[in-house]
């Protein structure tokens, strides 16, 4: 058995355990699905992971540093920020100047300005009662319309010719997630976190792009190249690993490449990449050792 190969069954029994004991799933979707593995606890996966790494290499040996990092991570280890994410994302935490703050915050707040919604404390509500709120009931069915009418514009542009069943669930879940997508093979699972979503028009062709077109078509297209003949990688996805950065960004900016013109969803995507290098920037100072206080008031300035 190859260390690619080994690697994926150690992450299978690791994905069990962690399913079995009510921990957060390992795996995000499987390129390969088909294959099960009996649980393996924290400690024996991180064991057979530190066995296989002298013997890895390239994308795998990425994968298994990504994959330890992570676990000592759940296991109580609390390294550097910096190194963290280098090791889990394959990039540097040192955030954004205030030059590039003030290039990020004029693109918002222009964009706002097409909408007529003023920069300020109340933007955010304005924005939402712009973007035509939804009943949660109706969210699913608009969601779905949503990827009927951007599905096109998704396949030309990158190609894909990859099948996919999409199935949409509503939970109830104590995460911070208010979408989250998952699956195996050709199967797409969209989960729609209620407590944390506030369904709108807008919201659902945002994420009609983002978590089905972005996550669910790519991963569907990943799993079709795997079963058409053997690739380098692991062929089982995680967040905490490597391309998630890469996969993230261009999910999120779909509706500035395909829909240009659209200007309400245009204002939603510059405002949200705003407010996510504000929060990043905090994560970093905070980790940096400025007070909790300092940082609050750096980002409420």
């Amino acid at each position: 058995m190859s260390v690619r190969d080994e690697t994926e069954r150690v992450l299978r029994a690791w994905d069990a355990f962690e399913r079995a004991s009510g921990g957060e799933p390992v795996i995000d979707f499987d390129c390969r699905p088909g294959e099960r593995a009996a649980p393996l606890d924290r400690a024996e996966v991180r064991r057979r992971l530190r066995a296989l790494r002298p013997d890895a290499e390239g994308e795998v040996a990425e994968r298994i540093d990504a994959d330890l990092a992570y676990l000592d991570a759940l296991l109580g280890e609390r390294p550097p920020l910096d190194a963290y994410v280098r090791a889990t994302q394959g990039c540097g935490a040192h955030g954004w100047d205030d030059d590039r703050l003030d290039v990020v915050r004029q693109q918002a707040r222009s964009a706002l300005e097409v909408v007529g919604v003023a920069w300020g404390p109340a933007a955010h509500r304005e924005l939402r009662e712009l973007e035509e709120p939804l009943d949660v009931l109706a969210a699913p069915g608009a969601i779905r319309d949503a990827v009927a009418e951007l599905e096109p514009l998704v396949r030309a542009a990158t190609g894909s010719t990859a099948d996919y069943r999409l199935s949409i669930e509503a939970v109830a879940v104590d995460a911070y997630w208010a979408y989250w997508l998952d699956g195996a093979g050709r199967d797409v699972r969209l989960r729609l976190n209620l407590p944390q979503v506030e369904f709108t028009r807008v919201g659902a062709r945002q994420f009609a792009l983002h978590e089905v077109l972005g996550h669910g078509l790519q991963s569907a297209s990943l799993s079709e190249r795997a079963g058409n003949g053997d690739v380098p990688w692991v062929r089982l996805l995680s967040v905490h690993a490597l391309y998630q950065v890469a996969l993230e960004g261009l999910a999120q900016a779909w509706p500035l490449f395909l829909l240009p013109d659209d200007a309400p969803l245009i204002a939603r995507v510059r405002f949200d990449h705003y407010v996510q290098l504000v929060r990043a920037r905090a994560h970093v100072r905070v980790n940096a050792g400025m007070s909790i206080d300092d940082v609050a008031d750096d980002m409420r300035a």
